[in-house]
Order: C-alpha cells, then structure tokens, then sequence
C-alpha cells in the first residue's frame, strides 16, 4: 500500500503529487485523440501531399517507438538515461506503471491490472463516439462545426491503425511466464498469477 513499481523494485507514492502522472497522460490522451480528430479530417490534410508525407513519417515514428517499448518490457537492468527513456516509452504499449496506478487507489489485482491495458482501445472507441454525440449537441450552441460521423470514424481507425503492435503486446502478455522451481509458472508482469 502507498507504493508503486519502479525499477523492479517499491518506491513510496509522493502525496503532493500522487495524481500528476495520471492527469498528465489522461490530458495527454486526450489532447491527441483530438489532435488526431482535427489532423486527419481537415481539408489540408485531405488535399496536401506533404501534410500526407508528414504523417506517414509520424506513423512510422509511432511504430518504432513501439517496437522500442518491447525492448523495454523486457526484464534487463536499464542504466540512467535509458531506464527513463523505457519508462516513457512504454507508455506507447500501455503499460501504466509510468502513471503510478498503484498511488491513486490501493493495491490493485492482477486481472484489473490488465483490463486497464486491454480495454484502452475499446474505451477509444467509446470516448470517440461520446465526442461525436457531444459535438452534436453542444458545437451548435458555440457556433462550431459539428464532428461528422465519417471522420470519426476515421479517427478510431487511425488511431487503431498505429497501436496494432500495443494491442499485440497486451494480447499476448498473458502468455509471457517464467517457470518456477516447483514446476509451476507465473505471468512475467504479473508474478502474483501463478
């Protein structure tokens, strides 16, 4: 209780900011679904050859950090700088120990551990569709353009298309164990499971 998991080891919650990095990658997330929303479905965008060779070359940016955060998942002892860039990283493969999960409620179970993970692009979705109602109603009292049902769709599978290999990672993170000396195993980021 009161601890969080950090460089394989407890470190005591800090109360003064113990929500910090949990409203940072919140707000972060958020800024750029909607970064995604706006960048995707301008007018610009849609017309313009470098704004298109700008995002590619920010999805293949996307995909490597994501490739590098497998490297980090893995269990080697990361040395200062590089633990901290894993640590940032990893974010991009969901793992939310970088949030300190662990200081904003008590203990949590190894299965809740890991819906977080696994339903972070279902609750995309969701909150994709619950800008889209919201846009209906309140963008006409603002005098703004109300989201099109299309475009956000094309949003989620933007967003869907890049996280492909973090939906991989926490698909196949069950099946990642270590044996014991008993003969029984246990799921490598969740050691508790046996």
């Amino acid at each position: 209780d009161n601890h969080f998991v950090f460089k394989g080891g407890c470190e005591r919650c800090n109360p003064g900011t113990r929500a910090l990095p949990a409203i940072i990658a919140i707000t972060g997330y958020f800024g750029a679904m909607l970064a995604v929303y706006y960048f995707c479905n301008s007018a610009v965008t849609r017309t313009a050859a470098p704004l298109l060779s700008t995002s590619i070359s920010f999805g293949l940016m996307l995909t490597t950090l994501q490739s590098v955060s497998i490297l980090g998942q893995l269990s080697m002892g990361w040395e200062s700088p590089w633990y901290e860039v894993m640590m940032v990283v990893r974010l991009f493969a969901f793992d939310l120990e970088f949030v300190q999960m662990d200081c904003l409620a008590t203990k949590m179970p190894a299965i809740s551990r890991y819906l977080y993970r696994a339903l972070i692009p279902a609750v995309t979705v969701g909150l994709y569709l619950l800008l889209y109602l919201l846009s209906q109603v309140v963008a006409p009292l603002f005098k703004l353009a109300k989201w099109q049902l299309p475009g956000t769709l094309n949003s989620v599978g933007t967003i869907w298309q890049s996280m492909y290999i973090t939906i991989s990672l926490v698909a196949l993170l069950p099946f990642q164990c270590y044996d014991h000396p008993n003969g029984k195993s246990s799921i490598s980021k969740f050691s508790e499971v046996v």
